[in-house]
């Protein structure tokens, strides 16, 4: 296939899209004032407890790279323990 047609074939593709897009609809739902600010505050907590349940996870994975790091970069000993 020549690069003319790959090129070809990439604007029918483009073409084909565009001329057969859709429209997206949704339900919206009404929400009472109410509602509305107990759902933000329910996603607050879960935003505060992820946090709180990631960052130790980071910090174990960030003291293991920074170790592994270290080692590579020590100089190795051969067997007569010259370095």
């Amino acid at each position: 296939m020549s690069h003319l047609d790959k090129e070809k074939k990439v604007l029918e593709k483009g073409k084909i899209v565009f001329e057969t897009s859709e429209v997206i609809a949704t339900n919206v739902y009404k929400v009472s004032p109410e509602m509305k600010e107990r759902f933000d505050r329910l996603a607050e907590e879960r935003i505060k407890q992820a946090r709180e349940e990631a960052l130790p996870k980071i910090r174990e994975r960030y003291e293991q790279r920074v170790n592994e790091i270290r080692l590579q970069q020590q100089p190795k000993a051969d067997d007569k323990g010259r370095i």
